[in-house]
């Protein structure tokens, strides 16, 4: 069984919490943040225990994408996303771990410069397969993919 946190929009609002920012933005945070846990809290490839929510992110034109996610979003466009009340979230330390590094080593990129990072990354080059960079796609990004690439940017 995994360690999971109850719901990926969790997290969202953590990330939202901590500074206004796109939906394409939070997109690649939520996706960074996924990666990060999957190399701090496993051991390896073949044995993923252990995730930050249950992961549904698509190979899609713009990078990672969370389906879901992208569904509570998609009117906002390129406006900022904010959350108006303030709520206490409360995540284990493993978690706020995860969060903060993403922040730590994505947090001041932009929108776009995270796109461009996850796609020169192997987890949504492998996804996409051998669509152009504009074909559409909902192809899944692979955990086994994800983990071995957060375990090259935290520990190489």
């Amino acid at each position: 069984m995994k360690n999971e946190v109850s719901d990926i929009y969790e997290v969202a609002k953590w990330f939202l919490h901590t500074e206004p920012m796109t939906h394409k933005k939070l997109q690649k945070l939520l996706y960074f943040s996924y990666g990060i846990y999957l190399a701090q809290n496993n051991d390896n490839a073949n044995e993923l225990s252990k995730s930050l929510f249950q992961n549904n992110f698509e190979a899609w034109v713009h990078g990672p994408v969370d389906p879901y996610i992208y569904s509570l979003y998609k009117n906002s466009g390129i406006n900022l996303l904010y959350l108006e009340n303030i709520e206490t979230l409360t995540f284990n330390q493993e978690i706020l771990n995860a969060l903060n590094k993403t922040m730590e080593i994505y947090g001041s990129y932009s929108a776009d410069e995270l796109e461009n990072i996850s796609h020169n990354q192997a987890p949504w080059i492998n996804a996409r397969k051998n669509l152009s960079p504009i074909d559409a796609s909902n192809n899944a990004i692979s955990d086994k993919d994800i983990f071995s690439t957060f375990k090259k940017v935290l520990y190489e």
